[in-house]
């Protein structure tokens, strides 16, 4: 708990420090060209301890845990309960029909028009879709229902994000609140920053592009039987640094397991690695996948 709660001090400082603080101490040349990369690669520990707190094992004290996790959230740049109904979705439907971002039915769609959708996502549109909805759910109630009735099956997990967050109507108040909160603190940034504006824009970009890749990295090509996941060979260093995101099959069996406890496991199981996290992050630019049984 304790390595948790200064990891948690930490990355509030440095993305507070990112947003208001940065631009007061660069003012161009290589060391801000540094300092936005830095800030780009933050994204990935940042949303792991996101991740750690939508499973409540932050802390372990569940109150603590959502609270913190509505605040990085907000620093992240999108309501926590949207990410947070998404991502539990997700562990619902792994490798299902409505979470197979790669797979496409042939008989349906053209590769081309499935390319077009899934470089969209792939290449920044799943964060892109994720802060979005800081607008979408300001939209009176019978609007959003109305928009909800159109949808089907082939919006994927979006629909029952709708259904997650409009179900009540507590979960919709926070989600409002919170979209507010990252409307001011994101315009706040971007005046602070003034002229250097178009460097925190080119840092939303990256962090776009970074987690949206990241985010399909586990499952692309795996198996459609509901339980596959990939398991992608790190440093040791860069995993401690993501928190063993890469030990992804080990927490889908094992969701309320913590980061630090993840190897152990994954050693004591006697995983075995499905390649390396680089090649298995760029194999994903191959483009999508025909559903083989069509």
């Amino acid at each position: 708990m304790a390595l948790n709660l200064s990891l948690l001090a930490g990355m509030l400082i440095l993305q507070w420090g990112i947003l208001f603080a940065l631009p007061q101490w660069v003012t161009g040349g290589v060391f801000l060209d540094g300092a936005a990369v830095l800030a780009v690669l933050l994204s990935l520990p940042l949303w792991a301890l996101i991740h750690e707190c939508m499973h409540g094992v932050l802390t372990g004290r569940q109150r603590f845990d959502q609270m913190a996790g509505r605040v990085l959230a907000v620093l992240f740049g999108a309501p926590y309960r949207v990410l947070r109904a998404g991502h539990l979705l997700h562990h619902r439907y792994n490798r299902q029909p409505p979470d197979r971002s790669e797979i496409y039915d042939a008989r349906q769609r053209t590769r081309i028009r499935a390319a077009l959708s899934y470089y969209a996502v792939l290449l920044g549109g799943l964060y892109l879709a994720e802060v979005s909805t800081s607008l979408l759910f300001w939209l009176p109630l019978p609007v959003l229902r109305a928009l909800r009735s159109r949808m089907s099956d082939k919006t994927g997990l979006a629909g029952r994000i709708v259904d997650a967050v409009t179900g009540r109507a507590a979960v919709l108040f926070e989600v409002r609140l919170d979209a507010l909160l990252i409307l001011l603190i994101w315009g706040a940034a971007f005046v602070v920053w003034g002229a250097n504006g178009w460097v925190l824009a080119l840092i939303l970009a990256g962090r776009a592009v970074l987690i949206s890749l990241h985010d399909n990295l586990y499952h692309y090509a795996t198996a459609l039987d509901g339980h596959s996941v990939s398991t992608p060979r790190l440093p040791v260093l860069v995993s401690s640094l993501l928190l063993h995101f890469n030990y992804h099959a080990t927490h889908h069996r094992y969701p309320r397991l913590g980061w630090q406890l993840l190897p152990q496991r994954f050693f004591a199981e006697q995983g075995e690695f499905t390649g390396y996290w680089g090649r298995m992050l760029l194999r994903q630019l191959k483009g999508p996948l025909p559903d083989k049984g069509t």
